[in-house]
């Protein structure tokens, strides 16, 4: 008996211990973080909002960045994250604000902007290369320091996305202020002079710009959403030549040299309700072979698309009218990993 008695108290502490374990195991993968998602928020809600994210098992921390910085908001439409250095940097438009965010603890140092509306950002040299609204331009700010060393000033419409290569940063230039009239040009920006830019004529209307290698850079256009229609194109960094894939992108990723993308239409139906049809496919920049991705069709109302880097995981954010959006991870070959819930309009993932 005495023997059993010990068997099972042998067997009771090993449980224990297991369950420890295992308690502690969640713990410790409940305070990991390793991905944050950029959730947009709604125009003059001051909703905006990071979500933190593990990768590993899909768990996800609401509020991250509020709760990290004693309840302080994000603030009104946050537009663009990048993680460069030891840093993370996220400009929030109507906030005219830069947040520098320590990833590990996401405690942040708000960098006020002014009046300027900065929008999308890119980084190069040890320094920050932001969009801005007021006045349409691209400051330069050393991110020793966070001072705003110099601004490139380019025209009257508003600057979007920026992709940095060999020395020069491509600039999608959009819409005037009114939202009356749109441009057709790809900035080319000089980083040394900082001045003077040249102009590239890509299509109506771009918005997205990415960097796909060295010697490419992805621009995506919307044309005026009538008679006008959307498509993207291939800009040679050396000789500034355009290549039009004549293929509609509205979100798009890189990973190893290839596009990953989605496409989405809106069309008024009888009954006067807008719907969404939606298209993934990867792009093959220089063949331009379109391949169907119909795994990710699952996903009805996207609202960006990013790649992991470290494995090539495929994240689609999706918006959910007047609730907060999901973000859904899938393998390149077509596994769903998992779906989370994410904040109001998630729109990037970055990962660190």
């Amino acid at each position: 008996m005495k023997h059993v008695t010990r068997l099972l108290t042998i067997g009771l502490i090993a449980l224990c211990m297991v369950a420890c374990e295992k308690e502690n195991d969640n713990t410790t993968s409940e305070t990991t973080v390793n991905a944050l998602v950029l959730n947009e928020g709604s125009w003059g809600g001051s909703n905006a909002s990071i979500t933190g994210l593990n990768t590993l098992n899909g768990d996800t921390y609401a509020d991250w960045f509020e709760k990290a910085n004693d309840n302080r908001p994000l603030g009104d439409v946050a537009q663009d994250i990048l993680k460069y250095g030891s840093k993370v940097y996220a400009t929030v438009t109507y906030s005219n604000s830069l947040e520098v965010i320590d990833p590990a603890t996401g405690a942040s140092t708000r960098i006020d902007m002014g009046s300027r509306n900065p929008r999308h950002i890119a980084a190069d040299g040890g320094k920050l290369y932001v969009t801005c609204y007021n006045p349409c331009s691209v400051v330069r700010i050393d991110t020793a320091t966070l001072e705003i060393e110099a601004t490139c000033t380019l025209g009257e419409f508003h600057p979007e996305g920026i992709a940095i290569a060999q020395g020069k940063a491509f600039v999608a230039s959009q819409v005037t202020a009114d939202y009356m009239s749109y441009d057709s040009v790809l900035y080319v920006v000089d980083l040394a002079s900082f001045a003077n830019p040249q102009k590239v004529t890509v299509g109506l209307n771009p918005g997205m710009v990415k960097k796909i290698n060295d010697n490419k850079i992805l621009v995506a256009y919307s044309g005026n959403y009538g008679d006008v229609l959307g498509g993207s194109a291939i800009v040679d960094v050396n000789s500034l030549e355009v290549t039009q894939t004549y293929t509609e992108l509205a979100g798009a990723a890189i990973y190893n040299g290839t596009i990953y993308a989605y496409a989405s239409t809106w069309v008024e139906g009888a009954d006067g309700n807008w719907n969404q049809t939606v298209g993934f496919f990867s792009l093959d920049p220089t063949t331009l072979t379109n391949i169907p991705l119909s795994f990710l069709n699952e996903v009805a109302s996207p609202y960006g698309l990013d790649i992991n880097p470290a494995n090539g995981d495929i994240y689609v954010t999706e918006s959910i009218s007047g609730a907060n959006g999901d973000v859904h991870c899938y393998s390149l070959s077509g596994a769903k990993r998992f779906s989370a819930e994410a904040g109001i309009f998630p729109k990037k993932v970055i990962f660190f």
